[in-house]
């Protein structure tokens, strides 16, 4: 039995320090200047966007990396300067920005971003945003795309996959949300996606999960991200399948090994499945310790145990 859900959760999460790292920082309001029109000797606000960066032509791997890191510094910027009008963001804060590759293909690359700001709005306090695992591709013939979701579809299943006995076990099933896996789509949810789970340290392969991501015509625009969650809690290599109906390529499938360790280890929550504009999956996960960069843990995990 699966569960499905849509969650309301903005891509750009309110954070009130800047910097790149966390991806649950709160609001937190700053203090009021005596006389908010007057700022202080370090206060220049920020009262104009900068547009954002072209894609390189024909970029390598580093270069893709580079691009979204000035991106997403840019896009953290601009966010606080829209927030403050005509009167700007006073005192601003605009952190490292960070950057991941997750899946190179043919067509290019997959990255996460991440990038945090905040500033001043005098009697307005203070604003912050958090952009943190934002999805990028990064065409090899220069074409870019961002998916700015806007939302988050949950399928959870209701018990995860585990070991009778509980050693083998990375959690406790009954006490900790198994690992997930998510889906990003690029493709404008035009078609059908396939995913298989299976568990390989046990003699022959041993279905685990299996779901179909329908194609959808009033899906989150342009992409949205798909959790398929509380999978497994038993530790050991996994095969991960992806299928797409009708992708407009010879090869329209994509295999990979999943390892499960323990749930602070980046594959807990980081593979991440991509489904590219032509239909073609990839499959990987970031190559990053920074857990901004890293999908998860989701607000899937939070519903699911809120029901228990």
């Amino acid at each position: 039995m699966r569960r499905r859900r849509l969650l309301a959760a903005l891509a750009l999460l309110p954070a009130s320090l800047a910097g790149c790292n966390g991806r649950t920082a709160p609001t937190t309001p700053r203090p009021t200047d005596a006389d908010p029109a007057i700022p202080g000797p370090t206060a220049t606000p920020l009262t104009e966007t900068r547009p954002l960066p072209e894609p390189p032509d024909a970029p390598s791997a580093q270069e893709a990396l580079a691009f979204v890191r000035e991106y997403e510094r840019i896009a953290a910027r601009n966010r606080i300067v829209e927030h403050g009008g005509e009167r700007g963001a006073r005192n601003p804060e605009v952190g490292e920005p960070a950057a991941a590759l997750a899946a190179t293909t043919d067509a290019g690359f997959y990255l996460f971003g991440a990038c945090r700001a905040s500033g001043e709005y005098g009697e307005r306090g203070g604003y912050g945003i958090n952009r943190h695992e934002v999805p990028h591709f990064v065409g090899r013939e220069g074409r870019h795309e961002v998916a700015p979701w806007s939302a988050v579809v949950c399928e959870s299943a209701d018990r995860a996959f585990a070991a009778d006995d509980p050693a083998e076990n990375a959690v406790a099933p009954e006490e900790y949300y198994g690992a997930e896996i998510h889906l990003f789509r690029f493709d404008g949810a035009a078609r059908d996606v396939r995913v298989l789970v299976d568990y390989l340290d046990d003699g022959a392969p041993q279905a685990v999960y299996s779901t179909t991501v329908e194609a959808s015509d009033d899906a989150p625009d342009p992409a949205y991200e798909y959790v398929l969650g509380n999978l497994a809690v038993r530790r050991g290599t996994y095969r991960v399948s992806v299928d797409v109906a009708d992708a407009a390529v010879d090869d329209p499938d994509a295999t990979a090994t999943w390892t499960l360790s323990d749930p602070d280890a980046p594959a807990w929550t980081g593979l991440s499945v991509f489904v590219g504009e032509d239909g073609r999956p990839a499959i990987g996960l970031p190559d990053a310790a920074d857990d901004s960069l890293v999908p998860g843990p989701s607000l899937c995990a939070t519903q699911l145990e809120d029901e228990r």
